[in-house]
């Protein structure tokens, strides 16, 4: 990872790919925090040839190695963020990737920046991630209790935070930061990384772990009751929403709620296949073939 300081904010990046090739902007997923600054594998994992196309990856801030904020921002921040990583690039115009959590973040990114998104594309994501009623969802799916009551959570921890503070908000969640769950992961070889990681978040300092949470708790903050549904005839560039049926994290009734918000975008489910898309090579297979048909 490079570190560079872009508009005042210390941002990490990775460049992977063709280096003369298309620039492809990857925002990723998650909430930052523990799990990704403790996190001491490669960044970008990308398993399938790029086919001349450039992907550009960078830490989100409060996530990586990027600069940790101790005030609120917004999405419209976040978005404004990617931005100013493509103009420390010389970057005019790119496609985007958004996976997870960092869907509605290229979301925002097309619909505040048009001129600089040529085409969007959309793993494993939402609408409204942070929403107890997000728009178009299927209340029968199995799935979708488990995500709201998830976001409950998260809520409920926002409102803590608001009313007592950082540290009123780790005491009532320490055991999520210093022993998250380990989700599947499609590489084995990755194994030593993810304990490694979990083991350092066990032995975090509780300023260390309360600064880092802050982080996570400030990136959920930024789209609590965002929808941008609404919103999203505008969006002008092509779009391809790839999801996997079998996807508890995010499930896919939100992915084609995103997609019927989406006029004209293009919608890929994979069968049998989880969350964590950007870096199943199915996906990438999926996202290489449609960005080298624009």
């Amino acid at each position: 990872m490079r570190l560079a300081l872009i508009n005042g904010r210390r941002v990490a990046y990775e460049i992977g790919g063709d280096p003369n090739g298309r620039p492809v902007l990857i925002i990723h997923g998650a909430w930052g925090g523990p799990s990704s600054t403790l996190w001491n594998g490669p960044r970008l994992r990308w398993r399938v040839p790029t086919n001349g196309l450039k992907l550009i990856y960078y830490d989100r801030r409060c996530a990586g190695l990027s600069q940790y904020d101790t005030e609120p921002f917004t999405l419209e921040d976040l978005a404004n963020d990617a931005v100013d990583v493509l103009d420390y690039l010389d970057v005019e115009q790119a496609a985007a990737i958004a996976t997870s959590a960092g869907g509605p973040i290229g979301l925002r990114l097309a619909l505040d920046h048009p001129e600089r998104v040529e085409a969007l594309v959309l793993l494993n994501t939402g609408a409204s991630l942070m929403s107890l009623t997000p728009t178009g969802i299927d209340l029968d799916d199995p799935f979708v209790a488990d995500r709201l009551a998830t976001v409950a959570r998260r809520l409920a921890l926002l409102n803590l935070l608001d009313r007592r503070g950082i540290n009123a908000a780790v005491a009532a969640s320490e055991d999520e930061w210093r022993s998250p769950p380990q989700p599947a992961e499609p590489d084995p070889s990755l194994k030593t990384y993810r304990h490694n990681r979990q083991a350092a978040a066990k032995n975090l300092s509780e300023p260390e772990l309360a600064r880092l949470a802050h982080g996570a708790l400030l990136n959920m903050r930024a789209q609590r009751d965002e929808d941008l549904s609404d919103e999203l005839y505008r969006i002008g560039c092509p779009v391809l929403i790839v999801h996997g049926d079998s996807d508890t994290t995010v499930p896919l009734t939100l992915g084609q709620a995103l997609a019927s918000s989406t006029p004209g975008s293009e919608v890929t489910i994979l069968r049998g296949v989880g969350h964590g898309l950007i870096v199943d090579p199915a996906a990438q297979e999926v996202v290489v073939t449609w960005l080298r048909q624009r």
